[in-house]
């Protein structure tokens, strides 16, 4: 019996050596992950700040240019109602034709 007990107590002394020796690599894998994280964090951060900056200011150059177009059509339109009213009927008719060739 004393032989078992002594294979018990080094098969629990091996186990708890190795339980310590995850706990250690456990902790180390943590760490890496953590610092790992948190410098993706900051680089997506700051890139997300760059193209939010980026963003806003190409939104209002084509913020300004849609207005300066929507403006100058709604000059054209007044001077020149008619045109636009046929356009938009023979546009029509057109697409018309195209869907009905279809079925």
């Amino acid at each position: 019996m004393t032989t078992a007990r002594t294979g018990n107590e080094s098969l629990h002394e091996a186990l708890a050596h190795l339980n310590e020796a995850a706990k250690e690599s456990r902790e180390e894998i943590q760490k890496l992950v953590n610092e790992r994280y948190t410098n993706l964090k900051h680089a997506f951060t700051g890139a997300a700040q760059a193209s939010a900056g980026w963003v806003k200011e190409q939104g209002m150059e084509a913020a300004d240019k849609a207005k300066m177009t929507a403006s100058a059509v709604d000059k054209s339109v007044h001077k020149y109602p008619w045109a636009y009213v046929g356009g938009a009927a023979a546009t029509g008719f057109i697409i018309g034709l195209l869907v009905g060739r279809r079925k």
